[in-house]
């Protein structure tokens, strides 16, 4: 159940106190002025709650000031509750751009140190993309009041949102468009796409040296004077993405009340996390740095990590605590915008890829049976994989609910672990990389709204031999995929399992002693064009593995190699070359179901036979399989 009013009521009276005390910053509705609002005010209601900041900065080009926060070139957004439809409130519309700024930079804080490291960024910075978003708490049914400031109105019939079958109400009022959101208590996350504002993605080509095209900007990376009918779209997205999420209020627990064990944190410029001796460190609203050579070193002592709605904090975070339970909770931001790609941490966060010390916006040292819980955070901008934990994690969970990866354009970006017994529900993912890593058994990955750009897989079980069980993934909505290139050893697909990463080519690591039974991916929706259904390189055996009730809108045209879904068969050199099975441990000897998979109106079986490579459902599965799987 949402915080009561009574509770809220108490932690807003003792926030007053601490106000007046000189503890918390001030921030009254005068004091939070919008640039281009002529009069403001945030909700701070039993069922509504926004917020602002007064350093928003308009800056699509460069690093914003440290104590700045970028703020959306070109929206606005206002939100009322649906029974006072006239009385709106301001929330404030967030803003992330490929590089942050920084250009393609080895060296934090040089701007003219750049690498040809290939951070997989392309021609994104050159055709002005940018990702805007706006966050807020509500307990009813809400509008939310669009604007743009380009001079140009916005129709409802100009506006899409993204899951499509949401199926809001949207009308227009003047130049601007109101969207009714429904009251949802595990949170509604979705995007606002207008459609005067599109860009088509193109491949130079259909080999597997493919990349990006841009006809605007004779500068830019992957120019070319005229498209040709060699160049196949593989994605459509926003240029100005606009993401909302709208979220329940927060329970108790999640919601620090203990002020005698609490660090309060300065806003500026954060040191000193490291030798603190309380167990909670509290960002209140406003604007926190830790520079682009350093990053939050908790110490000992700390197992809380709380973001208040309203502080945005330009950092990473390294627990040490061995307490039972960590926590980041809260609907602050944090954000990575300060650092270079692959920032390494032995090598002063200069660009030097180290899968250990490459930063990670979150990470810690597990001890046995520590658990840590993320809610409501939103993270922006990471520079590498977005969190890794060390220690024992084969007996540690991570609970990860109401949270949001945007600004993920770097390559590396994967989405968040989950150890053994761990769920991650109620989560946007804009991700480089593999977004849902299932490593480990007994795991939940449920409601999701995925947004992928150009590298991996969205689920990912593979780059080594693993026993899993009892996994699921379900209820997974893909807004958006787009590729250049493919690989068998990596796979781009829905569902992926990589080769091995030591050796790709190599089928050294499969291994016939190890299986993957009881894996269950259900309920996907992908909008717009995907790759492949599955790209499969085996490193163990399958016994059970089913894919149901799967909806693809398009898939990739066939001549850019994305499009095939493959299981290729792998041997295990150390055990006389046998191959890895399929179905062996299975009734029947299925090990693979396909059921219920769709491509547009089209119903994918065996018994229609529109399966395979050269039929609506691409299906490309090696013949040493057949038997071992069905398709109904």
């Amino acid at each position: 159940m949402p915080v009561s009013t009574v509770l809220r009521t108490l932690l807003l009276a003792v926030s007053v106190a601490k106000v007046a005390a000189g503890i918390l910053p001030s921030y009254s509705h005068a004091h939070l002025h919008h640039p281009r609002a002529t009069a403001n005010a945030t909700a701070n209601l039993t069922d509504l709650q926004t917020w602002w900041h007064a350093n928003g900065e308009n800056n699509t080009k460069t690093p914003v000031q440290n104590d700045n926060v970028r703020q959306s070139h070109l929206y606005s957004i206002q939100v009322a509750l649906a029974s006072a439809p006239t009385s709106y409130y301001h929330s404030f519309v967030y803003e992330t751009i490929p590089r942050n700024g920084n250009g393609k930079i080895c060296t934090p804080g040089d701007l003219t140190s750049l690498c040809d490291t290939d951070d997989q960024i392309s021609i994104e910075p050159d055709i002005g993309i940018t990702m805007a978003w706006t966050q807020f708490l509500y307990q009813d049914d809400v509008v939310v009041k669009v604007s743009r400031s380009n001079g140009l109105a916005i129709s409802a019939a100009n506006v899409l949102v993204r899951p499509s079958y949401l199926n809001f109400t949207i009308t227009a009022s003047g130049a601007d468009v109101l969207i009714t959101v429904p009251y949802n208590p595990n949170g509604i996350r979705f995007s606002v796409e207008l459609q005067d504002d599109l860009w088509v993605y193109r491949n130079a080509g259909t080999g597997a040296d493919s990349y990006y095209v841009q006809n605007i900007n004779p500068e830019g990376a992957g120019y070319v004077q005229n498209y040709t009918n060699d160049m196949p779209t593989v994605g459509v997205e926003p240029r100005n993405a606009l993401l909302i999420f709208a979220s329940p209020f927060p329970t108790p627990d999640l919601v620090p009340n203990d002020h005698v064990n609490t660090l309060y944190v300065e806003p500026g410029l954060v040191t000193g996390l490291d030798s603190t001796s309380k167990s909670i460190v509290y960002f209140a609203p406003g604007v926190y740095y830790f520079t682009g050579t350093a990053h939050a070193i908790l110490s000992s002592s700390v197992s809380w990590v709380y973001f208040a709605p309203g502080a945005y904090v330009k950092g990473a975070v390294e627990y040490s605590s061995s307490a039972p339970c960590l926590k980041a909770t809260g609907f602050g931001v944090l954000s990575g915008e300060q650092y270079v790609y692959q920032a390494n941490t032995d090598a002063g966060y200069a660009n030097i890829k180290s899968d250990t010390s490459s930063l990670h916006m979150w990470r810690g040292d597990f001890q046995t049976n520590q658990t840590w819980t993320v809610h409501g955070v939103t993270m922006n901008a990471p520079p590498f994989n977005s969190m890794d934990f060390y220690g024992d994690v084969g007996a540690s969970s991570v609970y990860i609910s109401d949270y949001k990866q945007v600004g993920a354009f770097f390559g590396q970006t994967d989405g968040m672990e989950m150890y053994p017994y761990s769920y991650a529900r109620d989560i946007f993912y804009h991700t480089g990389d593999d977004t849902i890593k299932t490593y480990y058994s007994n795991i939940v990955a449920e409601r999701m709204v995925v947004w992928k750009t150009s590298n991996a897989p969205i689920i990912q079980f593979g780059w080594s031999q693993r026993n899993l069980t009892n996994i699921t993934v379900d209820s997974i909505d893909v807004i958006h995929t787009r590729y250049h290139t493919q690989a068998e050893e990596y796979p781009r697909a829905l569902i992926g399992s990589a080769a091995s990463y030591t050796d790709a080519t190599s089928t050294l690591t499969a291994d016939i002693n190890s299986y993957i039974s009881n894996y269950t991916v259900s309920n996907w929706r992908a909008e717009g064009i995907s790759p492949a259904l599955i790209g499969i390189n085996p490193l163990a055996n399958i016994d059970n593995f089913h894919i149901e009730n799967i909806w693809i809108e398009e898939l990739a045209n066939q001549t850019t190699l994305i499009d095939m879904s493959t299981i290729r068969v792998f041997t295990d050199a150390n055990h006389g070359n046998q191959p890895i099975q399929i179905g062996q441990n299975s009734p029947d000897n299925i090990g693979l179901t396909i059921k219920d998979y769709y491509v547009g109106d089209t119903h994918i079986t065996l018994a229609d036979d529109n399966w395979d490579s050269l039929s609506q459902g691409r299906l490309n599965i090696d013949s040493s399989y057949w038997g071992r799987w069905t398709a109904v």
